[in-house]
């Protein structure tokens, strides 16, 4: 028995691959939408803009537009180069609106879920992180979220930046280094503020944790994969022997050699966020430390091996 014998029912149906293509961009949307969501409160959570944030907040702008083109994102960047708003009272006024809107927007598509507000937090991060600087009430708003959320505060991912940040004020005096360590542990989430790369974050959010669909991008000559859960693609031997056939290992748990984390079809939908086993929680560690491994889902597993099967 080969796999393309096995799948090639499901893996060559046009419709299924157009239905996950589908599914696959409005998740995208949706979630570079909350996070424009986050980066604005981000931006505005001292109460106030720093030096450098406008900038930050016009490049985000422009990149949301350039994906949707969102009228109210439109409008506002307009604004902001035409000088429109008679201070920075007024600015941060519009910024709420933009925020209240938009807001009002996914709401009425559908519920929030929790891979929403892990997203709209990256986001949020980013915004706080924009000018390249920590500030107290800044730090104090992001531990207010872990403190207002399981979500956040049950996820490993998460978990260094909080004990950080609970560390640092608890004497509720935020020194440079502080500021410093807090920053750091962001950038490993969200990258460097715009200040300090000029690039703006919308158009690669999250992919800290975000599997990967295409199987053109699983290569499997010298590759480690871990394996999590029952798949539908049948034992867990038969899909070793195939992986091990396309030239990958097969690891027992993710380490640092591990390249990917296949996520079985039959996983909880929460997988990302706080429900799941012992080896996405170790694989999220090791990608929070830096390491380059990714999740893959179990279709794209399976697709890529069977075009790997196919004559060339």
């Amino acid at each position: 028995m080969t796999l393309s014998d096995r799948a090639r029912s499901q893996i060559s149906r046009p419709d299924v691959e157009v239905d996950i293509d589908q599914i696959q961009k409005s998740a995208n949307d949706r979630k570079r939408e909350l996070y424009w969501i986050g980066f604005l409160e981000g931006a505005l959570s001292s109460d106030r803009l720093e030096s450098g944030e406008e900038e930050a907040i016009l490049a985000e702008a422009d990149k949301f537009v350039e994906f949707f083109e969102d009228p109210d994102a439109s409008d506002l960047a307009q604004d902001i180069r035409a000088r429109c708003f008679s201070g920075q009272n007024d600015l941060m006024t519009g910024l709420e609106n933009v925020i209240k809107e938009k807001r009002r927007e996914i709401q009425a598509a559908a519920p929030y879920t929790e891979r929403d507000e892990v997203n709209e937090f990256l986001g949020f991060c980013a915004g706080v992180v924009c000018d390249g600087l920590i500030l107290k009430a800044e730090a104090e708003a992001i531990l207010a979220r872990f403190h207002n959320s399981m979500i956040l505060s049950s996820s490993v991912v998460f978990r260094d930046l909080w004990r950080a940040l609970e560390a640092a004020l608890a004497d509720k005096i935020l020194t440079e280094g502080e500021s410093e360590e807090i920053r750091a542990w962001i950038a490993l989430l969200v990258g460097d503020g715009y200040v300090d790369t000029g690039i703006p974050n919308i158009g690669n959010t999250a992919e800290l944790d975000e599997p990967i669909r295409d199987a053109s991008q699983v290569k499997f000559e010298g590759a480690c994969f871990v394996l999590t859960g029952p798949m539908r693609l049948g034992t867990r031997d038969f899909i070793i022997s195939e992986i091990e056939r396309c030239g990958g290992v097969v690891g027992k748990t993710a380490t640092r050699k591990t390249d990917y984390v296949v996520v079985s079809s039959a996983a909880s939908k929460n997988w990302r966020t706080t429900h799941f086993g012992t080896k996405i929680e170790r694989a999220k560690e090791l990608i929070v430390e830096g390491y380059k491994l990714r999740f893959v889902t179990e279709h794209a597993l399976e697709a890529a091996i069977k075009r790997h099967s196919m004559p060339v």
